[in-house]
């Protein structure tokens, strides 16, 4: 094909267009592409007027593992307007003619920039190489939120096309493990958005919810109102009562006509019959067919799941140059002086029965937020990790008594439990924590400055203690 110059620094052969020393791949609808050429372009352009078409070239540049692929700008021209999440999500920007292209070099080169300063460490886990991936987007694109949207076609209903796009449909459940995964990992921090039910067999949202007989398990229901005559009290349904002629309503106990309801009657209930084994019943059952794996069940069965909208922590926007420093193993029993999570909380909630039989007793709880811990931790071994949160543990512990109790949330988060002492008391006992653990960061990790926010607060029975540490946590966290 010969070179067309399409004005003045534009050219266009072979599919590819150039400006200066840049080139573009354009990519046709149903046009051939190998995925691993792309890394060798600048850019994409891709024609989406057939929206599934674009999704399908999306899909592959951004589910591939090679950063100088997964990370290629990609901007639509002859756009049409799609319900379709990837196509709406993924993309970079729109133009409408090749015209604009100039326009978009600086966008590439700013892209450009911000790549060479991701951190190329190999991941050694699962978890980290697919969340590391979006991290590196939302570097690049300078975002610091992962959002769900609306998507007809997920199995959940809704998706995360940044991390969806890197699984099958029927896996999208997975991608809800890795961001609780993050969570735990303090890369992100969850702000509530909605709920969905996911199938107990196969993990997918797509559920069919009916009615259905507590004997034969059939949906063929029929639902009909009970009558209650007043004058002789006879309780019926309405089909008992109605005239076959001219569907009047006549009592079929005392046979007087029934006109006025309120007056001569009321609708204290419905009454189901199964019109499969004719059992006449109120209770139905309700139950959730998945239409993935026909596995049925009752719906109280189902597994619920937090559908939120998550914006990164500092770990979380530091990470794409650093990298991921995870703990390497679960935090809790593990480390000593301190108590798991779940049971820190059932005790605290113990506190509060406590408090509620003796008004005289106060109990309070202080939040640690170890800003930077990380920059610490990512350069030790499991062991050694482990060993310096003990010492941490240690330290506080030599400052409380042996009625309190530590716990930590992750590495960088620690809730300490005071009991028996004034707030003013237990804020002064938490900055003498504070200064003591900032001290063994400075004398043994040349001078190392621990950055810590914290917030001690009274232990009151009108508040939910897992609600009240949720904000408090949020608030430490999100501030920059």
């Amino acid at each position: 094909m010969e070179t067309k110059i399409l004005n003045k620094s534009i050219g266009f052969k072979d599919n590819v267009l150039t400006y200066g020393d840049y080139s573009l791949c354009y990519i046709e609808t149903n046009g051939a592409l190998k995925i691993d050429h792309v890394e060798f372009f600048d850019a994409v352009i891709l024609e989406s007027r057939d929206a599934d078409f674009a999704r399908l070239i999306i899909k592959k540049i951004r589910s591939s593992f090679d950063i100088n692929v997964y990370l290629k700008p990609i901007f639509l021209i002859n756009h049409k307007e799609t319900t379709d999440s990837y196509v709406n999500e993924l993309h970079d920007g729109i133009i409408f003619s090749f015209d604009q292209i100039p326009e978009k070099i600086n966008d590439i080169i700013h892209l450009q920039n911000l790549a060479k300063h991701l951190d190329h460490t190999p991941s050694n886990s699962f978890e980290i190489q697919i969340f590391k991936k979006a991290l590196n987007f939302l570097y690049t694109r300078e975002d610091r939120s992962l959002s769900p949207v609306v998507d007809p076609a997920s199995f959940l209903s809704y998706s995360y096309p940044l991390l969806s796009v890197n699984f099958e449909t029927y896996e999208e459940s997975k991608v809800l493990d890795i961001l609780e995964w993050a969570f735990h990992e303090d890369l992100i921090w969850p702000d509530y958005f909605d709920r969905v039910y996911l199938c107990n067999n196969c993990k997918t949202g797509r559920l069919s919810i009916r009615e259905t007989c507590p004997s034969c398990q059939s949906s063929n229901l029929k639902q009909e109102d009970l009558i209650h005559h007043f004058p002789c009290g006879y309780i019926g349904p309405i089909s008992d009562f109605k005239n076959k002629v001219d569907g009047s309503l006549n009592c079929p106990k005392c046979s007087k006509s029934i006109r006025h309801i309120g007056v001569d009657y009321d609708k204290p209930s419905v009454i189901n019959q199964c019109l499969n084994c004719n059992n006449v019943f109120q209770d139905y059952i309700v139950k959730a067919k998945c239409t993935h794996c026909s596995h049925d069940t009752e719906v109280q069965y189902l597994i619920p799941k937090e559908i939120n909208i998550y914006k990164l922590t500092k770990k979380g926007r530091l990470a794409p140059v650093t990298g991921i420093v995870t703990s390497g193993f679960e935090i809790g029993e593990e480390i000593s002086g301190t108590v798991g999570f779940s049971t820190f909380s059932t005790m605290m909630h113990y506190e509060q029965q406590r408090m509620k039989s003796n008004p005289q007793l106060v109990s309070n709880y202080s939040v640690l937020y170890l800003e930077n811990i990380f920059d610490i931790l990512k350069t030790m071994g499991i062991i050694k990790e482990k060993a310096l949160l003990s010492d941490l543990a240690q330290i506080i512990r030599d400052n409380i008594t042996a009625a309190d109790y530590i716990t930590y949330q992750n590495p960088s988060l620690i809730c300490i439990c005071i009991n028996d002492e004034k707030l003013v008391d237990a804020q002064i006992l938490t900055q003498t924590v504070i200064k003591k653990l900032k001290e063994l960061f400075h004398n043994n990790f040349n001078n190392f400055e621990l950055t810590v926010k914290s917030k001690t607060q009274a232990l009151v029975l009108t508040e939910k203690f897992d609600d009240r540490l949720r904000e408090i946590t949020k608030i430490l966290v999100e501030e920059i």
